[in-house]
């Protein structure tokens, strides 16, 4: 794409956003106005902890999506995150019913070359890094029935987390039960779908605990895929003086089995959606874990008005997982993951500033063996991989009358190594970020934003070495990405809008393909430059006895050199709609409904095979009855209303056409809820 078409391509873009802006300016006057008749709801201020300054959601200078999920936790089945990101403008996810290969999620485009789990998007759980320092993350070990908050920077934010942040999602879990100190669920649904959960809470005077544990088991839609998950999970916080605070965590989750079914061919997709690949069958394909991580944080107010921050971690991992072909088609994987950090900052004045240090590392014991039919046969690789990351970052913001203005810098240091050798690949990365936000009035604004990301190649993708011999591949490269996005925020009574443009070029993009030697298996290669551009709106309302969310994104991700150029990046639509609508009533009774709307995408980097529009809905309803020594709950829901026949996981560039992993046709789920 040349110059001028990529300005005739924005230009579009523009006076779209023109357009949905006055219209949904238009809907929050009238809601507004009704409101000021009958019941009016006015917006809380929301304060952010993913920006590490504490900024007030309405003077952001960059894009974001929050969400409370306080009195939203029983309407979702908690089966997969992606059922708590279906309204965010410019994520995608794929993948929630491969429980081998988890969630792939993506943001603007940054993560979707990810075959299995979560690549180039940060993740943050209760302050404690979830992402390795590598760039990998994994969701399995997610306690979502404790999620309380989520935050989305919805662009690169290298200049505030480092490595692999194209996006960041910063979690919060509870740490407290209001009104009933236990709780008892349970959940049962379609595929032999059951749930067991029980929380206890414990407090004094200066202590709180908060203890969960949850069992779930699951035959799955598809042939061979099957889930077993335990997790347990403590948080605890010690006030040891009005200024100093200890917080503790810790989670276990074990999952002895977890079936990958495999991709299809479209053919095998259309005959018979539920079945397995036959090679899968035949390699008995699946994975089983067991991660253990426990975190410290010590937070001490000083006399200053300063709050010194520090927090150490401590994570392992075992996997043992098989794959549909012979050599090295068994991997026994056990990862050590630990890291520590300080910081400074302080947050009550005009001139909020943090600045700190942070170090990581993490070591992947990788053995590799012979797949005999589901059998273990000969050792073919066993190798130690290392990666450490450190980092020094400083961010300002300050206010210039009404206006305030945002810098940040982050120099990060990452080295890569084999088995303990003293050479190491080493990558040094500096990413300055800037950030501008003007109030127009007193209920609305502009900003504007300058950001970048950088992303090493994860271990993972490093040991897919395409020439079969040990080590890893050398001619994989870091992508790196410039961001600007220009945006503008409305918030009136209980309705908020947000409008962001942004623009986005990048380098030496990392993409998965297969080999015919290796069927089921992904390699990476640099696919070169990438252009991606777009616009996100979001509108969330609230009005008499109705709240919901309304999201909107068209954008265009493209290859930008190379034979591939002007070629759309596979496995992201351009087009992305989202609905939730929730009514309650005076009689305690929750109704919500759920549509999300997926544009047209490509499978592989040719752009030869496509994947057509869909459009999916979820309805839920909840009824709670109090009485006299707690409150107990009836809820249900419907996944996949319509019966929409589409793909759960799309295979990027896979060998043999095998992209398509359907997924679940109309299914339902009921539980109860008990609290004491």
């Amino acid at each position: 794409m040349n110059m001028i078409e990529g300005i005739n391509n924005l230009y579009k873009v523009f006076l779209r956003s023109c357009f949905l802006v006055f219209y949904l300016t238009t809907c929050l006057f009238v809601f507004g106005q009704q409101g000021s008749a009958t019941n009016t709801i006015t917006l809380e201020p929301v304060i952010l902890e993913s920006t590490k300054l504490n900024t007030p959601r309405q003077t952001l200078s960059q894009a974001l999506t929050v969400y409370d999920f306080t009195d939203r936790q029983p309407y979702h089945q908690q089966l997969s995150l992606q059922e708590y990101l279906r309204q965010v403008p410019g994520l995608f996810t794929l993948n929630a019913n491969n429980y081998a290969q988890d969630l792939r999620l993506s943001i603007r485009g940054f993560g979707s070359r990810a075959a299995f789990g979560i690549r180039g998007v940060k993740l943050v759980v209760d302050g404690i890094p979830e992402t390795t320092p590598d760039g990998q993350g994994q969701v399995d070990n997610l306690p979502l029935p404790l999620l309380e908050r989520i935050e989305v920077l919805r662009g690169p934010a290298s200049s505030l987390y480092g490595n692999a942040s194209g996006g960041v999602l910063y979690m919060t879990t509870i740490d407290s039960l209001q009104g009933d100190p236990v709780r008892f669920a349970t959940l049962f649904g379609s595929y032999g779908m059951q749930s067991y959960q029980a929380q206890q809470y414990i407090k004094n005077e200066k202590t709180k605990l908060l203890l969960f544990q949850t069992v779930l088991n699951t035959n799955g839609y598809r042939e061979q895929s099957q889930l077993k998950q335990r997790q347990f999970n403590a948080k605890l916080s010690h006030q040891f003086s009005p200024t100093s605070k200890l917080l503790w965590q810790l989670n276990y989750t074990s999952s002895p089995e977890a079936g990958d079914p495999g991709g299809l061919t479209l053919a095998e997709a259309e005959a018979n959606r539920r079945q397995a690949r036959q090679r899968n069958v035949d390699y008995d394909t699946y994975e089983k874990i067991a991660q253990f991580k426990t975190g410290l944080q010590w937070k001490k107010e000083l006399m200053s008005g300063a709050e010194w921050n520090s927090y150490g971690f401590y994570s392992a991992r075992d996997f043992y997982g098989k794959l549909p072909f012979k050599t090295g088609g068994i991997v026994d994987l056990f990862r050590n993951y630990y890291g520590l950090g300080t910081s400074l900052k302080k947050t009550k004045t005009n001139h909020r500033w943090h600045m700190g240090a942070e170090w990581a590392a993490q070591g992947d014991q990788r053995d590799r063996y012979e797949n005999l039919n589901g059998d273990q046969g000969l050792q073919t690789l066993s190798q130690l991989e290392q990666f450490s990351a450190a980092a020094l970052f400083r961010m300002d913001e300050i206010a210039i009358g009404r206006a305030w203005i945002r810098t940040s810098l982050r120099l990060d240091r990452q080295q890569i190594g084999l088995d303990n050798t003293a050479t190491k690949q080493e990558f040094i990365s500096f990413n300055p970020g800037l950030g501008f936000y003007h109030p127009l009035g007193s209920i609305m604004g502009w900003f504007a934003n300058i950001s970048s990301s950088f992303e090493t190649p994860t271990l993972s993708e490093l040991s897919a070495n395409p020439t079969g011999a040990p080590g890893f591949n050398e001619s994989l490269e870091p992508a790196k990405a410039q961001n600007y996005e220009l945006g503008w925020r409305l918030k009136k009574g209980g309705s908020q809008i947000e409008a962001v443009l942004f623009y986005i070029r990048s380098s030496n993009e990392i993409l998965p393909y297969e080999l015919e030697a290796f069927p089921g298996r992904s390699f990476y290669e640099n696919a070169g430059a990438t252009q991606r551009y777009g616009l996100e709106l979001q509108w969330e309302f609230q009005w008499q006895q109705w709240d919901g969310e309304v999201a909107f994104t068209q954008a265009s991700y493209q290859f930008d050199a190379g034979e591939l150029s002007g070629n759309a990046l596979p496995g992201l639509p351009q087009q992305q709609a989202q609905l939730r609508l929730r009514y309650s009533t005076t009689s305690q009774w929750v109704f919500q409904l759920e549509g999300q709307h997926a544009g047209r995408f490509y499978a592989d980097n040719s752009n030869a095979v496509a994947i057509e529009n869909y459009q999916v809905l979820q309805g839920q309803v909840v009824k709670t009855i109090p009485f006299s020594g707690g409150t107990f709950s009836l809820l249900g829901g419907i996944n996949n209303l319509l019966n929409t026949a589409y793909f759960d996981n799309i295979r990027l560039n896979a060998f043999g056409k095998r992209y398509y992993e359907p997924a679940p046709t109309r299914n339902f789920y009921f539980g109860l809820r008990l609290g004491i």
